[in-house]
């Protein structure tokens, strides 16, 4: 199976395929009306598509396309700027304040 991007939450893997239509509507075709239940159940079966394994959202496009490959770009750059701004080392001061704390609380609870 090849490898597939979702449009709506970035997911690039494998998908699912699933029928189209409903399944109460097939059992009460089949109940009520044999032959449109029959008709409908081989629609279904007939009409599979693919879908994203994460949000369940039909919005898949071909990961090698040059589209996705473009918001595969996009999603990298934002994530590697992400973590440059949000990353912050503690510094010195704050570890020893953090292990001075610690150990008064270990010392509160024995």
């Amino acid at each position: 199976m090849a490898r597939s991007l979702c449009t709506s939450c970035g997911y690039v893997g494998e998908t699912k395929t699933i029928p189209k239509g409903n399944t109460d509507t097939e059992v009460i075709l089949w109940f009520c009306f044999l032959i449109p239940g029959l008709i409908y159940s081989i629609w279904r079966f007939r009409s599979r598509h693919a879908i994203c394994s994460i949000c369940d959202q039909a919005t898949i496009i071909p990961a090698d396309s040059p589209q996705a490959l473009q918001i595969i770009r996009e999603n990298r750059a934002k994530q590697a700027r992400a973590e440059i701004k949000g990353f912050r080392p503690p510094s010195k001061t704050a570890i020893k304040v953090g292990r001075i704390a610690g150990r008064f609380v270990g010392r509160l609870f024995k």
